[in-house]
C-alpha cells in the first residue's frame, strides 16, 4: 500500500510540474510589420510580443522564416512548435490561444489612378486579383478564391516565395493583375521598403479600395506536439499581462 501511495504521489508531482525551459520553434513567412527578418533588431509585432511572453515564462524563441505553405505543412507534421500570424481558417486543426494578438484586415490595393472600389463580391467581376498561395483570407473569400483561381483574364492569381511585394509590383507593371489583396498594415509598410530599395523609373502610387471583414491573428500551435496546450496556456496568461501593462501597445508603436 505504501509503495502504491508513493507511486501515486510521484506521478502527481510529475504531471503537475511546470513545463521545463524550452527553445520554442515558431515559423512564419515575411509579413512585415507582423513577422519581419529574424536577423533584424525589430523582428515584427507578433514576433516581439510572443518572444517577450515566452522569455517571461522562462523559454526562448527560435523564429524561422519560410514561405507560408511550407510553414503550415511542416508545423502540422510536428517539426516546429507553431506558426506566427495565423487566422483560424489558415489551419483550423491547430491549437489556438483564446484571444487574437492583433486584428488583420485584408484590403484591395489598386493604382491611385484606378477608379474601382470594392463594395462586395459582385464588384469583383473583371478584376485580376493577386493573392498569396496558402494564405487564408477568411472563410467566405477563401471560397471565392477556390471558384475563381486561374479563370482567364477575370480571375484570382496566386503568388508565392519570399519576395511577394517585388513580384506583385512587376505584375501590376506588366498588367498581369490590377488588384492586390493584402493586409491593411502589410502592403503599405512593404511598399515603403520597396521604394527605398528600388531605383526604378517606373513607380506607381497605390490606394486602398476597400476591405474584407477583420480576422484575428494568432500563434497557432502544432496539432502533433505534446507541448502545444502548455504553450497556449502561457500565451493566454502572457497576452493578458502584456495588454494590462501596456507592453503590447508599446511594441505596436515601434512599427508605426
Amino acid at each position: 500500500m505504501k509503495t502504491k501511495c508513493l507511486s501515486l504521489i510521484l506521478f502527481l508531482s510529475i504531471t503537475a510540474a511546470p513545463l521545463k525551459a524550452n527553445e520554442v520553434i515558431l515559423a512564419a513567412d515575411l509579413w512585415c510589420p507582423y513577422t519581419c527578418d529574424p536577423s533584424a533588431e525589430e523582428k515584427g509585432i507578433l514576433v516581439d510580443i510572443v518572444e517577450d511572453i515566452l522569455n517571461s515564462a522562462g523559454h526562448t524563441l527560435d523564429y524561422q522564416l519560410m514561405n507560408w505553405a511550407r510553414a503550415i505543412k511542416t508545423t502540422r507534421g510536428g517539426k516546429y512548435d507553431g506558426i506566427i500570424g495565423a487566422y483560424v481558417s489558415d489551419a483550423p486543426d491547430f491549437v489556438f490561444h483564446d484571444e487574437p494578438i492583433q486584428m488583420s484586415k485584408m484590403c484591395f490595393f489598386v493604382k491611385k489612378s484606378d477608379p474601382w472600389k470594392y463594395f462586395g463580391p459582385d464588384t469583383l467581376r473583371e478584376r485580376k486579383i493577386s493573392v498569396v498561395n496558402a494564405y487564408s483570407y477568411g472563410e467566405d473569400f477563401d471560397s471565392y478564391i477556390a471558384k475563381n483561381l486561374n479563370q482567364g483574364d477575370h480571375s484570382i492569381v496566386q503568388v508565392s516565395g519570399m519576395e511577394i511585394t517585388n513580384t506583385r509590383v512587376e505584375q501590376i507593371k506588366n498588367n498581369d493583375i490590377d488588384t492586390i489583396l493584402e493586409d491593411w498594415r502589410v502592403f503599405p509598410y512593404n511598399m515603403i521598403t520597396y521604394k527605398k530599395t528600388h531605383d526604378s523609373q517606373w513607380m506607381t502610387e497605390f490606394k486602398n479600395a476597400g476591405c474584407l471583414p477583420g480576422e484575428g491573428l494568432f500563434i497557432a500551435l502544432s496539432p502533433n506536439r505534446d507541448t502545444s496546450k502548455d504553450y497556449t496556456d502561457i500565451i493566454n496568461k502572457g497576452l493578458k499581462q502584456s495588454v494590462d501593462s501596456g507592453k503590447l501597445d508599446e511594441i505596436i508603436t515601434r512599427y508605426e
